[in-house]
């Protein structure tokens, strides 16, 4: 009687022997200084650790030795598309936000008063947070595939790269920009909402954020969107929380222009091999 294979606790990869010929069974932390264990916590542990890992992704990217000499491209890919779609999101949406908060809005007319002066702005910063990382792994995504091999070279040891599973299509990155377009207009509503609508509107960008960055190194193991789902949900407060901190890493200046697919595919790879990965 055969047995389908579990995938290894520490890289994903599903094993049939006792011991993984990838990682050996062997983890550490991004920056290759610590020993790191797979597994879930409490959620609020869980949740900082998440946006841990998305903090330690810089200083990975900047002083890592597998990092040396793989940044250039996608530094210039990142500025040049984080731009466009700043410059894009300006000259499209803003001139029709304004219109559409300078008009009545019948049963809503409350919401529209509210934020007559603050809409249009509270609006492209939506747009930005929902869209932007969905856009930005279209356009730039596939360049970032060294960086994410790099940060499992780091973590699980010379050989967990050595022979890289087809990566993730672009058909695929599309369809995650599809649901950012979805559930666009009902946040646009909620973030209207006093007290809790920007909160609301964060997490939801939070959300967004992890579907987007973690889709890689899922699909570099074989799991469909089903699966994806089903192992972003398990790990939801560390997924929640990396989402979190590269949200927060989007509002530092120079990280945000230069480096912000970088940082994000770094702390989703690092947080990945620290989920809990097996069935």
């Amino acid at each position: 009687m055969t047995t389908n294979p579990l995938p290894c606790a520490c890289c994903g990869h599903a094993v049939a022997a006792a011991r993984c010929d990838r990682c050996d069974g062997q983890l550490r932390t991004v920056d290759g200084r610590h020993s790191a264990r797979p597994g879930r916590g409490l959620p609020p542990l869980d949740f900082v650790r998440g946006v841990r890992d998305a903090a330690r992704a810089p200083f990975a990217l900047l002083f890592g030795r597998e990092f040396v000499g793989r940044l250039r491209l996608p530094v210039v890919a990142n500025a040049l598309v984080s731009v466009a779609i700043a410059i894009g999101l300006w000259l499209v949406l803003a001139p029709a936000f304004t219109d559409t908060f300078a008009e009545p809005w019948g049963v809503l007319e409350g919401l529209r008063r509210g934020h007559e002066h603050t809409g249009p702005a509270l609006w492209l910063l939506t747009c930005w947070v929902l869209l932007g990382p969905s856009l930005l792994d279209v356009a730039v995504g596939a360049l970032h595939e060294p960086l994410r091999l790099a940060a499992e070279r780091t973590m699980l040891g010379p050989r967990a790269a050595a022979a890289p599973p087809a990566t993730l299509r672009l058909t695929e990155r599309a369809r995650v920009l599809g649901y950012a377009f979805v559930a666009l207009p009902p946040t646009l509503l909620l973030v209207l909402v006093p007290w809790v609508g920007i909160a609301a509107m964060a997490a939801i960008g939070a959300a967004v954020a992890a579907l987007v960055w973690f889709e890689p190194p899922m699909a570099a193991r074989g799991l469909d969107l089903r699966g994806r789902i089903r192992l972003l949900w398990r790990n939801r407060w560390r997924a929640l929380g990396t989402g979190v901190g590269i949200q927060l890493a989007a509002a530092v200046p120079f990280v945000n222009l230069l480096a912000l697919a970088g940082v994000a595919t770094v702390a989703a790879t690092s947080s990945y091999l620290q989920f809990d990965k097996q069935r």
